[in-house]
């Protein structure tokens, strides 16, 4: 662990900064995977952009700019139109869809003709690694099994019928048969006369999904490169400042993209939700704060480069369901991970039928209400500072409310093992200790000293020398907090 002072954790965090992307191998870089299907682009490359536009915003040096611009290049070649691939829906479109641990896993089984018969969706975790063994039940019905796998336990349905006037007609007896911890349901799909199986094996295949989340996390950089460059020309040389409308047109057309999914609450608080058909786990319901949130500091920073009004509206929306989620006791906030007024937050039951339940793949789910966690923080964080501070949108946060947010930190966050104070795994007060990766991100509260002058000498005091084994994009990020805002 080190013990930076407070002069020095500018410098401290530039050498954190090159020595992480120095020792990044395999997906997490240097270089940029040539899709995102596996999630890499959105949840690491992306955190690599951002930690170099703030080193270029701290320092003004075009090094920084010039390589931020060698990994948009990498990352738009990485989109789906330019690949040529379609998600799920059948549509190719300037995003970078997902698939592997991300999001729900179908097997189309066949009858013994070999048309497809019954669509089997498992929802993560380890979707992507379901296999199932298909076996005839007598003369006209069958069942199936599912191997354990990480975070799931083995699953073997009931007796099931492809006919549709049988009571154990496969998806309503799936339907009835759902629980939350396995998440499997059916599709049946129709078909003349009487049909069975075909007894086998059959992988479940992950659904190609572009991921709002995701696409907030790789454009938010990609705009705040517009913002940087019309703002502070002298940190963005020629040969990036050429590019920039290329990167801007690409940041406006995924956000676009993600328009169906835009929703608000009837006294204006907006969010991103998944439609309920979208084949994810929580299809029909609102995105956790931190990842609508990932695409509010996108909606942010084009708020800012554009002048446009619409931007600014969502991201005073999303700005409000933060605040509004602030649950603030003696000058101390603490806030959920899923939304207060989202589905998950409050849980739903199943209707009786698919068409008129909240997610197509999910009947039901039990209320979640846990805190924020900090790790998830380090996005709720950077969007409340960048939003302060971005000249020209409607004020939402109080000085009060920046401050409560800051003593979180303080007061909350943080707890004292031994000699020392770590940081808890969340928010909330009293969760438990936070992991020795947890604490390498304790530089995403650096941006609210202004609120809390402590902040920083507790930052140092928590933040380890480097973070522990495997190195991330998240990483580069941090320290890239450290050198910005030290």
């Amino acid at each position: 662990m080190a013990r930076w002072g407070i002069e020095s954790l500018h410098r401290a965090g530039t050498r954190y900064f090159h020595e992480i992307e120095s020792r990044l191998t395999g997906v997490s870089g240097p270089g940029v995977p040539a899709d995102n299907e596996a999630g890499v682009i959105g949840w690491g490359t992306s955190w690599r952009m951002q930690g170099y536009l703030m080193m270029a915003e701290r320092t003004g040096r075009p090094t920084y700019t010039e390589r931020l611009a060698e990994l948009i290049d990498q990352v738009l070649d990485a989109r789906d139109d330019v690949r040529g691939v379609r998600d799920h829906r059948g549509r190719s479109r300037g995003v970078w869809s997902t698939a592997g641990k991300f999001t729900a896993a179908t097997a189309v089984i066949p009858d013994t003709e070999g048309r497809p018969a019954l669509e089997v969706t498992v929802c993560p975790p380890s979707a992507h690694l379901a296999r199932l063994t298909v076996a005839a039940y007598g003369d006209d019905c069958f069942g199936f099994t599912m191997p354990g796998a990480p975070r799931r336990k083995p699953y073997a349905s009931g007796p099931l019928s492809l006919d549709p006037a049988h009571e154990l007609r496969a998806d309503r007896a799936l339907y009835t048969a759902y629980t939350q911890r396995d998440g499997v349901t059916a599709r049946l799909l129709t078909g003349d006369g009487a049909r069975r199986v075909r007894p086998g094996v059959y992988a479940a295949r992950p659904a190609l999904v572009p991921l709002a989340a995701q696409t907030g996390m790789i454009v938010y950089p990609m705009a705040g490169l517009a913002r940087l460059a019309a703002e502070r020309p002298e940190a963005v040389p020629r040969s990036v400042r050429d590019r920039i409308d290329g990167y801007l047109d690409a940041a406006v057309r995924a956000v676009a993209a993600h328009d169906e999914q835009w929703g608000t609450t009837a006294d204006g608080r907006g969010f991103y939700r998944w439609l309920p058909d979208e084949p994810v786990s929580f299809a029909g319901a609102e995105l956790p704060t931190n990842e609508f949130l990932a695409m509010g500091r996108a909606l942010v920073q084009l708020a800012v480069v554009t002048g446009e009004e619409a931007y600014a509206e969502r991201a005073a929306a999303m700005a409000r369901a933060l605040r509004d989620d602030l649950t603030i006791t003696d000058g101390v906030a603490s806030w959920p991970y899923w939304p207060g007024f989202g589905h998950v937050h409050r849980g739903w039951a199943a209707t009786g039928s698919p068409e008129t339940d909240v997610s197509l793949f999910r009947p039901s789910y039990a209320a979640v209400t846990v805190p924020e966690d900090v790790t998830h923080a380090l996005i709720d964080l950077d969007f409340l500072c960048l939003y302060q501070a971005a000249p020209g949108l409607p004020p939402v946060f109080t000085t009060a409310e920046m401050r409560a947010v800051a003593a979180t930190f303080t007061r909350n966050a943080l707890h004292r093992r031994g000699l020392r104070p770590r940081l808890r795994h969340d928010v909330g007060g009293a969760g438990r200790p936070g992991t020795d990766r947890e604490q390498a991100h304790v530089a995403a509260w650096l941006p609210l000293r202004q609120w809390s002058p402590a902040i920083a000498r507790r930052v140092r005091v928590v933040q380890p020398t480097l973070p522990p084994p495997p190195l991330m994009g998240v990483d580069t990020y941090c320290g890239a907090l450290l050198a910005r805002w030290g």
